[in-house]
């Protein structure tokens, strides 16, 4: 559900800082509405399971992170690609990509930002003694559905 709610955002370009401001207000709307969710319509006041809380967190969390880095300016451009890196932790120059076609920004100073992002992105450290390594990726579609799944059980008891 999140991921469909992120690549709707996506779509919306070039976007105004106002427009930014609003989408990011209505989605911490839509995380507020989720969160209590589980318990509308309910006689007994109970705070949702953790597992719900968490997935409903993580996702629109994300969703507001992208809308943050849209909204920031992108001078200097270091700056910029630092702040997108420090709040979304995102490798995927896809994303990036997508970001910079929101703020509506012209395919030349893309390229210079995208190269710059490629520079910047932390490097996973190698060899024998190496850590466990960072991963950027999203979560799969299987991942996705799989949690969708869990939450739809999870509603479906809470009706019940």
């Amino acid at each position: 559900m999140y991921n469909y709610f992120i690549n709707h955002l996506f779509r919306c370009k070039p976007i105004s800082m106002v427009g930014a401001e609003q989408l990011l207000l209505d989605t911490h709307s839509l995380k507020t509405v989720l969160l209590d969710l589980p318990s509308i319509g309910s006689q007994v006041l109970r705070k949702a399971p953790a597992s719900y809380t968490k997935i409903v967190v993580k996702g629109m969390t994300r969703a507001e992170m992208i809308l943050k880095v849209v909204m920031a300016p992108h001078e200097p451009p270091v700056v910029f690609v630092d702040n997108y890196i420090k709040l979304l932790a995102d490798g995927n120059p896809e994303t990036f990509q997508k970001i910079l076609d929101m703020k509506g920004l012209k395919r030349s100073e893309q390229s210079s930002m995208l190269e710059l992002f490629r520079q910047r992105l932390p490097t996973p450290p190698s060899g024998p003694d190496a850590g466990p390594a960072l991963s950027f990726s999203a979560p799969t579609p299987e991942q996705e559905s799989s949690r969708i799944r869990k939450l739809e059980k999870l509603i479906k008891k809470r009706i019940q």
